[in-house]
């Protein structure tokens, strides 16, 4: 019998749950508590080692969560895929046209958010700079494609 690998988004929804729990445990104890921590014997370091962990496992909490919301195709990566996969294609020149038609709309779109902000409300204004950075990335990315699309 074949066991079904899980898919990287599997995956990561299970390390995800996995922490959520570490990090119920690693609360920080109550000052009145007078369990051991980590069992040391000093106070003072078992405290300092208790925040440390729990430090550790909410900064992979918060990656592990990252990590659940990676998009399609990625998303259903599993070990064993190779690059020959047919989600790991180029894309077709209509696909690449109706790709780069949505990022310039997008990119209207944060235009037109910017010119409404004027820099009045700053949490908007952050928001729009992160997403036209976050545009970038993505034509850059796009470039990439472009030329590997090219050369092969």
């Amino acid at each position: 019998m074949k066991t079904v690998e899980l898919t990287l988004k599997d995956r990561a929804g299970r390390m995800y749950r996995q922490l959520l729990i570490l990090q119920r445990l690693f609360q920080r104890p109550h000052e009145t508590d007078d369990s051991d921590g980590v069992g040391t014997g000093d106070r003072g370091k078992d405290a300092a080692l208790w925040a440390a962990m729990a430090e550790v496992i909410d900064e992979l909490t918060d990656h592990a969560l990252i990590l659940t919301s990676i998009p399609f195709p990625i998303c259903e990566w599993q070990p064993g895929d190779g690059p020959d996969d047919e989600r790991w294609r180029a894309l077709t020149e209509l696909e690449r046209r109706e790709v780069a038609s949505m990022v310039t709309g997008y990119e209207g779109l944060i235009a037109w958010g910017e010119s409404g902000t004027n820099g009045h409300n700053r949490e908007a204004a952050d928001y729009l700079k992160a997403e036209r950075t976050r545009l970038g990335r993505f034509r850059q990315e796009m470039g990439f494609l472009e030329r590997r699309r090219n050369a092969g």
